[in-house]
């Protein structure tokens, strides 16, 4: 599963890059920031409803 999303990491990653060059914002520093949150979702669980579809994602 990694595998395959592996590209579209490297997409966003690369445009989070630019979005920070061009909004002059420390790439490290948004990178370091993106880490931290990502680092703190292990556990977390998301309930999305909309009408008559919801979808729980949990992150383990």
């Amino acid at each position: 599963m990694a595998l395959v999303l592996f590209p579209v990491v490297v997409l966003v990653v690369l445009a989070a890059i630019v979005a920070c060059v061009v909004f002059r914002i420390g790439v490290v520093r948004a990178l370091g920031a993106a880490w931290r949150v990502i680092s703190a979702l292990p556990g977390a669980r998301f309930d999305i409803e909309q009408g008559r579809t919801a979808v729980l994602v949990a992150i383990r």
